[in-house]
C-alpha cells in the first residue's frame, strides 16, 4: 500500500520556477501506420458444430423478434452479436460478416455486446453466411462471435414497469443506426407511436444522435400503452428518469457570526456555482458574490447547500483557520440558484443548465456538487453527457462532486468490502474534472485519519472502468455515529453563522477556485488559449506531483492524489523539471518530440536516474448512442527511447504493467479510451538511454468517421529527482536552451493571494 498520509515527495513549488510551455509545429508530425491487431484470424476452430451450434442462437434470437418484424416490417430489429474477450479488439469484430449480410451497426452495449439492425431478409443472409461461407475472413469474424441473442423487451425495460411509475417519470431512447435514413425512420416512427398513443413528452436533444423522449407523468400511462410501446424494434432504453440531489450533509452551527473576510489584492476570476443558491443573509459573502441567475424561488429552495458551497469557492482557507492542506486560493462566485433543496429531475437540470451556460460563457469554470444514484457500469449519463456536449461548445470545465456514500455498512479504510459505492452521475463526465473526498486533520471520534479517504467517498471506476475520481480534496471528516465534528470543515451557513459538515460537495469547490486560477492565469498567456483539457491536465498532474505513486486499488479513491497549492499547477519546485506540450494529432499522423531535454543533475554514470511522471488529457470526439464506446478515439502517449526512428517506451502508463493484450483488460487495467493518461515511473538504478522521445498517436473505433481535424492533447512532462537535488530545475533550463524548441514560460501571472 502506498503512504497514508497525504504529503510532499518533493520541494516545494516556488515561483520562481515556472513551468515552460512549449509551441507546437507542424515539424513535430510525421507519418503513421499503426500495426495494432494484425488482422483478422481464426479465434477457435471454426468447424461444421461451431457453424451449426452459432447458427442455432440465431435461430432462437430471430424467434423471439419474429412479433416485431411482423408488426412493423419496415423497422429493423436488434442483434446482439456476444463477443468472446479475444474478439473484442476492432481487428477482430466481425464487421465482414455483417456488412455483407445486410445488417446495420448500432453500436454497442456491454463492452463485448456488439449490436446490429436486421430484417428479415439480413437475418436469412446471416443464417447462409454462417453455415456456409468458407473464406478466411468470415471464418475469423465468425470466431469472434459466441452467441447471438435478440434485443426484446427484457434490454428495453431493464428496471420494470415498477419502477417507471414509482420514479414518476422515464425517458426514452432510440436507436442510431449506420444510415442516417433509418435513423430517421426510427425517429418518424417513434413520434407516431407515442402520438397515436396520446403520450405526453418532451425531446431533449442530444449531441450526436436522435434527442430523448421525456415521459413526464407515468401515472397517466397505462400498461396496455406501454406494452405497445416496448414492441417498438427501434426503442433502445426506457428507464427511470434520474433525479438529482445535493451531497448535503446536517451542518451543526457553531453560533460564531461570519466576518472579517479580506478581498484578494489581485484580479480574481468567478467560478459558476450550479445549486440551491447563496443567501443574501450570508452578509460576509455579498460581495463575493457577482452575478446571479435564478431558475428556483423559496420555497423551493433554502440556499443552506449552495450558500456552503460558495464560501469554499471564495476562500475555504480563510474560514478553516488557514489549514495547511487548503489552498492560498480565492474567487469571485456567479450563484446560478437551479436546484430545489429537496432534489430536481435530470431533464429540468439540463434545460437549467444548457440555458446558464449559454448566458455566461465567459466563466469558465463550473462547479456541481449533486448528484443521482451510482454510475452505471455500461454507459455513461445523460446529464454527464450533456455536461460534456457544453464543455466542448462553450469551451468550459465542469468540476463534479463524486458523490456520497451514506448507506450502512460503514466504509472503512483500507475498504475490504465491496459496496454500492461507485461515482455518482454526473461524475462519470468524461470532459469534467471529478473530485472525491480525503480527511484534512485527525480529531478523536473521526471516523477516518488525515490522507484517508473519508467515509463517504464515493470511489471509481466511472463507466467501462474510465478512472474516476480525477483527483481528491478536502471535504471533511465524519464522526461517529454519523454526523459532523473537530475534523469537518467550516463553511457559511444562509444565517451568516458559521458551521461544520462534510461531503464531497466540500471538496469540488476547493477544486474548483484552484481550477479558476490556473485558468486565469494560462489565459493572460499571449499565444496560447486555455482549454478544459489543459486546466484538467495541470490540475491532474499536479495532485500526482504531491501525492504518493498509489497503487491500482488506491486509485478508485483517490484519483491521482490531492493538489497540493495552486503554486503546484504552474510552478516547479527546485528539484523539478516541467515541460507543457500542446501536440495535434490524427489517426494518419503521429506527434513526436525528440532529443528530449533531460538535466544533467538526473544523469549518473551515463544513466538517467530519476523518476518521470506525465500527464496527458484531450477531448475526442464522443456518441452515446454508441453505449460502451462512447468515447470515439484513443491516444497514447509514449515516452521513452528512440531507436531507428521508433520509440521504445520506458514509462508505462499507470495500471498498464501486468496487463495481457485482451482489449477487455486493456481498458480494465490500461485505461484505454480513457480521455486522461497517467505514466509514472522512477529508476532508482538509473537507465541507460541515449535518445529520449516523447509521442503521441491516436486511432478511431469502428465506424467512426473520420476526423474533420486535428485533435489537440494536452501533456506536461516533469523529471523529478530521487534525492531532493535543488539543481534539477536551473540544470532542465540549460538543457532546454540548447534545444531548437520554441518555448516560453507558461503561467504570466502568479495565481496567488497575499
Amino acid at each position: 500500500m502506498a503512504k497514508k498520509k497525504d504529503s510532499s515527495p518533493s520541494l516545494r513549488a516556488d515561483i520562481a520556477n515556472p513551468f515552460q510551455h512549449i509551441r507546437f509545429s507542424q515539424a513535430d508530425l510525421g507519418s503513421y501506420e499503426r500495426n495494432g491487431g494484425g488482422g483478422a484470424k481464426e479465434l477457435v476452430t471454426v468447424d461444421p458444430e461451431y457453424r451449426k451450434a452459432l447458427a442455432q442462437t440465431l435461430v432462437t434470437a430471430a424467434q423471439a423478434l419474429t412479433p416485431e418484424l411482423k408488426k412493423y416490417p419496415n423497422s429493423l430489429c436488434t442483434l446482439v452479436l456476444k463477443l468472446r474477450d479475444t474478439g473484442i479488439a476492432k481487428s477482430h469484430r466481425p464487421m465482414q460478416l455483417a456488412a455483407e449480410a445486410g445488417l446495420q451497426s448500432v453500436g454497442h452495449a456491454k463492452i463485448d455486446e456488439m449490436l446490429v439492425g436486421a430484417s428479415a431478409a439480413s437475418i436469412n443472409s446471416l443464417y447462409s453466411k454462417i453455415l456456409t461461407r468458407d473464406v478466411g475472413k468470415i471464418r475469423a469474424n465468425l470466431s469472434a462471435i459466441e452467441t447471438i441473442e435478440a434485443w426484446t423487451r427484457v434490454r428495453r425495460l431493464p428496471v420494470g414497469l415498477a419502477a417507471l411509475r414509482e420514479n414518476g417519470r422515464a425517458l426514452l431512447r432510440l436507436f442510431k443506426y449506420e444510415l442516417s435514413s433509418t435513423t430517421s425512420l426510427n425517429y418518424e416512427g417513434a413520434k407516431a407511436i407515442l402520438k397515436k398513443l396520446n403520450v405526453e413528452y418532451l425531446e431533449i436533444s442530444q449531441p450526436r444522435g436522435l434527442p430523448l423522449f421525456c415521459i413526464r407523468d407515468m401515472d397517466e400511462v397505462d400498461d396496455e400503452v406501454m406494452d405497445v410501446l416496448l414492441e417498438y424494434p427501434g426503442a433502445r432504453e426506457l428507464y427511470p428518469e434520474p433525479f438529482y440531489r445535493s451531497f448535503s450533509t446536517t451542518t451543526t452551527s457553531s453560533g460564531t457570526v461570519s466576518s472579517g473576510l479580506p478581498y484578494s489584492n489581485s484580479a480574481t476570476p468567478t467560478v459558476a456555482v450550479f445549486d440551491t443558491g447563496v443567501s443574501s443573509n450570508a452578509s460576509v459573502l455579498s460581495g463575493w458574490v457577482k452575478s446571479k441567475d435564478v431558475y428556483v424561488l423559496p420555497p423551493d429552495t433554502n440556499h443552506e447547500h449552495g450558500t456552503q458551497v460558495a464560501s469554499l469557492v471564495i476562500d475555504a482557507r480563510h474560514f478553516n483557520n488557514a489549514h495547511p492542506w487548503l489552498p492560498h486560493s480565492q474567487a469571485y462566485v456567479h450563484d446560478v440558484c437551479a436546484l430545489e433543496a429537496s432534489g430536481s429531475y435530470m431533464s429540468d437540470l439540463e434545460i437549467r443548465l444548457r440555458e446558464a451556460v449559454s448566458k455566461r460563457p465567459d466563466i469558465k469554470i463550473w462547479n456541481l456538487s449533486l448528484g443521482g444514484g451510482s454510475c452505471n457500469e455500461q454507459s455513461f449519463s445523460d446529464l454527464a453527457v450533456a455536461m460534456d456536449e457544453l464543455s466542448d461548445r462553450y469551451n468550459i470545465l465542469f468540476v463534479v462532486a463524486a458523490g456520497n456514500y451514506v448507506d450502512l455498512p460503514r466504509r472503512s479504510w483500507p475498504n475490504p468490502a465491496h459496496l454500492n459505492d461507485r461515482v455518482s452521475s454526473p461524475g462519470d463526465s468524461v470532459r469534467a474534472l471529478t473530485v472525491a473526498s480525503i480527511s484534512h486533520t485527525d480529531a478523536l471520534g473521526a471516523l477516518s485519519l488525515a490522507g484517508e479517504p473519508t467515509p463517504y467517498s464515493r470511489r471509481g471506476p466511472g463507466p467501462v472502468f474510465t478512472p474516476k475520481p480525477d483527483i481528491t480534496h478536502v471535504g471533511g471528516g465524519v464522526h461517529s455515529v454519523w454526523g459532523s465534528g473537530p475534523s469537518s470543515l467550516t463553511v457559511v451557513t444562509p444565517n451568516n453563522m458559521l458551521g461544520t459538515g462534510f461531503g464531497t460537495s466540500f471538496a469540488a469547490p476547493i477544486v474548483s477556485s484552484m481550477a479558476a486560477n490556473a485558468w486565469q492565469a494560462v489565459d493572460a498567456h499571449p499565444d496560447l488559449t486555455a482549454t478544459p483539457a489543459l486546466v484538467k491536465a495541470l490540475m491532474i498532474h499536479a495532485a500526482q506531483l504531491s501525492s504518493p505513486d498509489y497503487t491500482p486499488d488506491e486509485r478508485r479513491y483517490f484519483g491521482a492524489g490531492r493538489p497540493e497549492d495552486i503554486v503546484r499547477l504552474l510552478y516547479d519546485s527546485a528539484d523539478s523539471f516541467t515541460l507543457v506540450f500542446e501536440a495535434q494529432v490524427l489517426p494518419s499522423m503521429r506527434w513526436r518530440k525528440s532529443d528530449y531535454p533531460i538535466p544533467d543533475s538526473l544523469i549518473t554514470d551515463g544513466k538517467f536516474r530519476g523518476e518521470i511522471i506525465i500527464t496527458a488529457a484531450y477531448a475526442p470526439p464522443l456518441d452515446v448512442d454508441a453505449g460502451s464506446e462512447y468515447v470515439r478515439a484513443n491516444v497514447e502517449v509514449s515516452f521513452g527511447s528512440l531507436e531507428n526512428g521508433t520509440i521504445k517506451g520506458r514509462v508505462p502508463m499507470d495500471w498498464e504493467e501486468g496487463q495481457n493484450g485482451y482489449e477487455t483488460t486493456q481498458v480494465e487495467h490500461g485505461g484505454k479510451w480513457s480521455p486522461v493518461k497517467v505514466h509514472r515511473k522512477a529508476f532508482p538504478n538509473g537507465i541507460d538511454v541515449k535518445t529520449w522521445a516523447l509521442q503521441a498517436t491516436v486511432f478511431l473505433r469502428a465506424f467512426e468517421e473520420p476526423l474533420a481535424q486535428t485533435i489537440p492533447v494536452s501533456l506536461v512532462v516533469t523529471l523529478r529527482a530521487l534525492d531532493r537535488n535543488p539543481q534539477v530545475h536551473s540544470d532542465g533550463l540549460r538543457a532546454l536552451a540548447t534545444k531548437n524548441w520554441v518555448h516560453s514560460t507558461l503561467p504570466v501571472r502568479v495565481p496567488i493571494q497575499n
